[in-house]
């Protein structure tokens, strides 16, 4: 053991290995914590699942990855797949399933990766894993080097996650995560908070009560686990934007470290981190808004996962042509061929719509011709639009989206929910239409999402709490 940590010692690089969870909206966080960490000297071993991997480099082909590019010139970045313990073929949006292959096939590889004193990086010295994997800090613990958990999604719902054990012996909620004692449809996490709405139990919004009750289990069990076995508890968020949960009355204050929001940081936009799953054609998308007026783009993306039944995405569809506005529609990969056929015959006759596979969302959302991001409300775009000022259009999907659109609409007041106005579930053509001018239209919203925004710059900025956070942790790191 003595041999082990002198190879450590004697290494030229302090050298961190990440282990993000296996979603987009985990992977872009950690990849820009990676690029943080290059910035400081670290070298970095980046592990994705080989699924993920191998999207993951061939959306970075031929493309400038900032201070991860050059980190790779001179050896110090590390790009590496394990097996997640799934089936070729099988469906990786199976969560419930991909957690349990994981937790099996996993372990094994990290102990080697953990063992092994690379040529060119050394030994890995230090360890961050998704909170969502805190299983993973056993094998980080037995070798006895610092650990920190990130979790990238809000504070709130984690610090709901760590008090779901009071909330159980309060009778707010059962063994399993469902309601039962709310008030005015709230809680409180202490009594000295203020109420929260029911939303902030996230685990309760994914439509199967079965899946539900697993993922509150999973989520409470990992969170609980990060807290124990990791040295700190990273949240990409800032003080400002949730400051019920960084109070002083707050349990949750002195366990959870915000470091963000992690990509405020000031970089030329052709040096983007690595981390998206699907290439961007970022000259179509800004040649696009090039010319288009200032902020009369509806910029729409729905992230990942979200799934739109036929019916409903030929109102949104509609509603987006019929609107009159310039728009910009992120569309995934493989799902083109769903849009209306009606759309994409009336799509050049507009002349002022464009649909993408995927965008440069950053660099989109920054542009001066964006005038409202109609989204799904994921913690990372959320952030995002509050990085860049841009007013919020919520059309939340699933688990803590809908604790973000609460934020979002009823706590920051810097957007507008979509809701069905039809017993159907379906949100018509008419009602979109109507919430999207409103929405560009409202000076209160945009003034609103102007001081959010400062905050968030402020927060990263040479004396912001975040950036010192995130020194501090860094030299943690190191030791």
């Amino acid at each position: 053991m003595a041999a082990a940590d002198d190879a450590r010692t004697a290494a030229p690089h302090p050298h961190a290995l990440l282990l993000p969870y296996p979603a987009q909206g985990h992977v872009i966080p950690f990849m820009e914590l990676a690029d943080r960490l290059l910035d400081r000297g670290f070298a970095v071993t980046f592990v994705n699942t080989e699924f993920n991997h191998r999207r993951v480099v061939v959306a970075a082909a031929g493309r400038a990855l900032g201070a991860a590019a050059a980190a790779a010139c001179d050896g110090r970045l590390r790009l590496l797949g394990v097996a997640d313990g799934m089936g070729y073929g099988e469906d990786r949006d199976n969560l419930v399933r991909l957690n349990v292959c994981m937790q099996e096939a996993m372990p094994p590889r990290l102990d080697a990766l953990l063992d092994a004193d690379d040529e060119r990086l050394g030994r890995v010295t230090c360890v961050v894993v998704d909170a969502g994997m805190s299983w993973a800090l056993d094998a980080v613990k037995r070798r006895g080097l610092p650990a920190a958990a990130l979790w990238p999604a809000s504070a709130a719902v984690l610090a709901v996650l760590l008090g779901a054990k009071k909330l159980i012996r309060d009778g707010v909620i059962d063994d399993d995560g469902a309601p039962v004692k709310l008030e005015n449809n709230s809680f409180r996490l202490a009594e000295s908070m203020p109420a929260m709405d029911a939303v902030f139990l996230a685990w309760n919004y994914m439509g199967n009560r079965d899946a539900e009750r697993m993922v509150f289990h999973y989520l409470t069990t990992t969170a609980w686990a990060a807290v124990v076995k990791a040295d700190v508890v990273l949240c990409n968020t800032f003080a400002d934007l949730e400051p019920d949960i960084f109070g002083p009355h707050s349990p949750a204050a002195t366990t959870i470290l915000p470091i963000g929001p992690l990509r405020t940081w000031q970089r030329r936009t052709s040096e983007a981190p690595a981390g998206h799953f699907w290439r961007a054609d970022d000259e179509a998308c800004l040649s696009f808004l090039d010319a288009q007026a200032h902020g009369s783009v509806a910029y729409v993306a729905f992230g990942s996962l979200t799934v739109m039944s036929p019916a409903q995405l030929q109102e949104l569809a509609l509603a987006l042509l019929a609107s009159g506005r310039p728009f910009l529609w992120v569309f995934r990969p493989g799902l083109a061929a769903e849009l209306p056929a009606a759309f994409m015959d009336l799509l050049p006759r507009h002349g002022r719509g464009k649909v993408v596979e995927w965008a440069p969302q950053e660099k989109v959302l920054a542009h001066p011709a964006v005038g409202c991001f109609l989204t799904h409300c994921g913690w990372n775009s959320t952030l995002e639009g509050v990085r860049h000022g841009v007013p919020l259009l919520c059309w939340p999907y699933f688990t803590d989206q809908f604790t973000n659109q609460a934020y979002i609409c009823d706590m920051w007041r810097v957007g507008l929910r979509i809701v069905p106005n039809n017993s159907d579930g379906i949100v018509t053509k008419e009602r979109i239409m109507e919430r999207l001018e409103s929405l560009m239209c409202d000076s209160g919203v945009k003034e609103r999402m102007k001081r959010l925004k400062d905050l968030a710059e402020r927060s990263m900025g040479t004396e912001g709490q975040s950036l010192k956070n995130l020194d501090t942790f860094m030299e943690s790191m190191r030791k």
